[in-house]
């Protein structure tokens, strides 16, 4: 099987479609490309994938899948290192 894949960088959201000829997987994606790149949408990227399964591509190529919990999870971990990492430094500097 052969995925298509619409990500927006910006806000994570992914559209995916299922093809089972590559050909026209690949023609779909470079007409998705164009009408994004018209519309200036650079925000947006298109990629084909082969899998077996969407399971087996969210697997492989997690970053695509991220919902919006894990995604703000994400973040707050990031913010906590931050904190524990600003803690640490100024209580070394006493």
């Amino acid at each position: 099987m052969y995925f298509l894949i619409e990500h927006n960088r910006t806000t994570k959201k992914t559209h995916c479609e299922e093809f089972s000829d590559y050909a026209i997987a690949q023609f779909a994606g470079l007409q998705k490309e164009q009408e994004y790149f018209h519309a200036k949408c650079h925000e947006m990227e298109v990629v084909v994938f082969e899998a077996n399964s969407i399971d087996d591509l969210k697997r492989t190529h997690s970053r695509y899948f991220v919902t919006e919990d894990q995604s703000d999870n994400a973040a707050g971990a990031l913010l906590a290192i931050g904190l524990i990492g600003l803690a640490i430094y100024l209580l070394n500097k006493k």
